[in-house]
């Protein structure tokens, strides 16, 4: 079972770097206005979000369902794949993405249902430090060799990017087809009801929600500085996420161990932050190593982020009656936060300097996460005052 879900991290990671990792660069390097590069980050999230608050949750946990998403989803990889041909192919890439985005989340809010019923909760640490350590290893090879890939083929631009996408789409059909296999067979009838979004969301998914927003504002201010601004190769911007995957592969069984010793929340919280406090130098910044050693920092902290908030999401599942309702908020509540995130980069983008941006969102971000507190305190209020009353009575 283990190995079988580590295939399928192992597939969807390869997805990801011959994909995605070079996606944005694209988009930059065909003309994209700071405003679209924004709009590319925003838009899949926020198709993704429409998908989980009215499709998803309405959907039965079978392996038709999870396939047919699949197959509209490999589909959507592929046009986007052979849309970079076309004249004006930006329009025509938004499109598609965001066509894939409310497949995609189908599946993503799917396999953790289908995992659960595989997979005893005490093992979700450790599957999910591994399958992120599997990613690591796999994204920092990979992005070595596509982004040289990419600058030794330049002269065939946009094909290079063609051929590397279409990779990734074989990887990751041959991924979802793996985790299909687990999914239940019996047929179950479904009919379409009005949906109500949002209510297995609490405090602290909405707060982590909020850090994502944070986070994702940070996303496309790297590839317009990188690439429009320090005109950064391919193989210089693998070697970012080379260095951040190096890194994270030596420090992430170390995170793994504090999480255990000092509790989730800590270590997620230091990641938070970590990441805030690093981009705040970023926009003065000219010198190639030394954006090569903060965005290592940044990649240790966005993987031991992305493995403590999943093992919050599933230890949190347990306490929900509607496991698939709170998986759907869960997720639709970080990719508002992605969506939005985005957007209001490109906001930022259109009245600041870069550097402004970047301190600016260090400060939202650290912001972000110290409404926790007050929101703990706010909690103890009403338990005391609920406490109170009962007592009365």
């Amino acid at each position: 079972m283990s190995t079988r879900i580590y295939l399928d991290a192992g597939l969807q990671n390869m997805k990801s770097v011959f994909f995605f990792t070079f996606l944005g660069v694209l988009i930059a390097r065909l003309g994209a206005t700071n405003f679209q590069i924004s709009l590319s980050n925003s838009l899949p999230p926020l198709f993704c979000a429409l998908s989980l608050a009215f499709l998803t949750r309405q959907l039965p946990l079978t392996r038709g369902v999870f396939l047919t998403s699949g197959y509209v989803r490999q589909g959507a990889f592929l046009c986007m794949a052979f849309s970079v041909l076309l004249p004006n192919p930006i329009p025509y890439l938004m499109i598609f993405w965001s066509i894939n985005a409310v497949s995609v989340m189908i599946s993503s809010a799917q396999q953790p249902a289908i995992l659960r019923k595989w997979v005893e909760p005490s093992e979700f640490p450790r599957i999910f430090s591994n399958n992120k350590i599997i990613g690591i290893i796999i994204v920092t090879i990979g992005s070595f060799t596509v982004g040289h890939f990419l600058d030794i083929y330049n002269w065939m631009f946009p094909k290079n990017y063609v051929i590397s996408m279409l990779i990734g789409c074989f990887a990751t059909f041959a991924g979802m087809s793996l985790i299909a296999e687990l999914a239940p067979r019996e047929k179950m009838k479904f009919k379409w009801s009005k949906v109500h979004p949002f209510q297995e969301c609490d405090r602290r998914t909405w707060w982590i929600g909020l850090n994502n927003t944070g986070i994702a504002m940070v996303a496309p201010l790297f590839v317009i500085y990188h690439v429009n601004v320090l005109k950064l190769s391919n193989a210089q911007i693998a070697y970012f996420v080379v260095t951040a995957g190096i890194v994270s592969t030596l420090l992430l069984p170390v995170a793994r161990r504090l999480m255990d010793r000092y509790g989730i929340l800590k270590v997620y919280g230091v990641a938070v932050i970590g990441m805030a406090l690093a981009i705040i130098p970023y926009g003065f910044i000219q010198s190639f190593w030394l954006l090569l050693v903060i965005q290592g920092w940044v990649g240790v902290c966005l993987a031991v982020h992305e493995v403590s908030s999943q093992t919050m999401m599933m230890n949190e599942a347990a306490r929900h009656d509607k496991e698939m309702a709170y998986f759907s908020d869960f997720q639709l509540v970080m990719n508002l936060g992605n969506g939005i995130g985005a957007l209001l980069a490109g906001a930022l983008i259109a009245f600041l300097p870069i550097w402004g941006c970047f301190i600016t969102i260090a400060i939202i971000r650290v912001l972000f996460y110290l409404t926790y507190r007050s929101s703990q305190v706010s909690e103890v209020k009403e338990q005391l005052a609920l406490t109170n009353a009962s007592a009365k009575l």
